[in-house]
């Protein structure tokens, strides 16, 4: 009985059959097939090999790594493009908020930022889209571009955040979610119904229309260099309306703020961004799972971002709370009753995730109490009595209080 290396058996069959014209799955039908019967005859005693074949040009199949140009001619592919390299957020954090007008006026923003490089400020949380719905800077999303969302007070988006990193500040961008009249009006069917489609119009925070709208604005405020996201008005509205805030539970108004909050956290976070959120100041002390109809959780919201800024203005409490009869008259004792309180429901989360936003601005009403550098450093004092390093003012005006040093209050 003659012997016959396979091998060239195969070799020879694929001579025959042109490999060039040969679909591939059948050739390797054919193989196999021959295979099979060299063995059945007894013909092999070696398990069969199969060669080297070369992909054929404008096949999917193809070597990992590589992509086909042309017969014999491939080039690595390009490996995925590395996220960004973050800068390091501030430790302690002294932050103050810069308004989009503010922001867009050279001749106020500049004496602004040099006063607050000498007092100590490293960061600032830019108005990127404020309470009425107004983006600040042209954007490119075309349902901003729509509804007639851009207002433009920034006229070079990219250019002021460059020059804000290289004075040093860390750029927080504050994206007002829930409360804007220009979608609102633009999409009705996303918002509550009730509203005029005013200043205060708010969007259904169960819409992950609208949650999709607020994340793009943010990935934008990101492509141009902005170091975090910071999410405002991410509640329900102070009015009750059936079937939104009214006649639901506690648990479906919470998931549609946490559900909002895990979105925007799955798309940001692998950027290498810095996610918060602010949150009203009773939700420190509220009873537990009262979420005050608005959908404000404190713990749940801290156990989702990076950092949870509770804006503890003592001129926001009504009298009587904390067993004050006024609190804006008590700006050490709101701030220290209000955020001890907050480090009580929140035990196993890091303290350092509490950044409050603490006041700088007079209260426009009748016999309000004038803020000025010593409530200011009230405040600070009541934080640092609890371990709280991290602050932000807020000055709507951008005006604030001088006088203060505040790398030396919180070195």
């Amino acid at each position: 009985m003659y012997t016959i290396d396979t091998r060239w058996l195969l070799w020879l069959m694929l001579y025959y059959l042109n490999l060039e014209r040969t679909n591939l799955s059948k050739l390797t039908q054919i193989i196999a097939a021959a295979a099979l019967s060299l063995t059945v005859v007894g013909c092999a005693s070696a398990p069969v090999a199969v060669p080297n074949v070369p992909v054929e040009q404008g096949s999917t199949e193809q070597e990992p790594g590589t992509t086909p140009l042309g017969e014999g001619e491939v080039v690595e592919s390009e490996p995925d493009p590395e996220p960004p390299v973050r800068r390091e957020i501030p430790d302690p954090f002294r932050g103050m908020l810069l308004t989009g007008w503010y922001a867009g006026s050279p001749d106020l923003l500049e004496p602004l930022l040099d006063w607050a490089q000498e007092a100590g400020i490293n960061a600032v949380v830019l108005d990127l889209k404020a309470e009425d719905g107004k983006i600040s800077w042209e954007s490119k999303i075309p349902l901003a571009e729509e509804i007639g969302a851009n207002e433009i007070k920034i006229r070079d988006f990219p250019a002021l955040i460059k020059e804000l990193h290289e004075r040093g500040f860390w750029v927080a961008g504050r994206i007002v979610v829930m409360n804007d009249q220009y979608l609102y009006r633009g999409r009705p069917d996303w918002g509550i119904p009730g509203f005029p489609g005013g200043a205060y119009s708010f969007m259904d925070p169960m819409n992950q229309n609208v949650w999709r709208y607020n994340i793009d604005i943010a990935l934008e405020a990101v492509e141009n260099g902005v170091d975090e996201i910071q999410f405002d008005y991410i509640r329900y509205p102070e009015k009750l309306v059936a079937g939104y805030n009214l006649d639901t539970s506690p648990e479906y108004r919470t998931s549609a703020i946490t559900g909002f909050l895990q979105q925007a956290m799955a798309e940001l976070k692998p950027l290498g961004v810095t996610v918060s959120a602010d949150v009203f100041g009773l939700t420190t002390s509220v009873e537990e799972g009262d979420d005050m109809e608005i959908g404000q959780d404190y713990r749940k919201i801290a156990e989702i971002v990076d950092y949870i800024c509770p804006m503890v203005y003592p001129s926001h409490y009504a009298y009587g709370t904390y067993g004050l009869d006024n609190p804006d008259n008590y700006p050490y004792e709101t701030v220290k009753e209000s955020m001890a309180r907050a480090l009580e429901r929140t035990q196993g989360i890091p303290l350092e995730k509490h950044r409050p936003w603490i006041q700088d601005f007079t209260y426009p009403a009748p016999g309000a109490r004038h803020y000025g550098t010593a409530e200011v450093a009230a405040q600070i004092q009541a934080l640092l009595e609890l371990g709280i390093n991290d602050f932000m003012l807020w000055d709507p005006n951008n005006q604030y209080s001088r006088g203060l040093n505040y790398a030396e209050l919180v070195p």
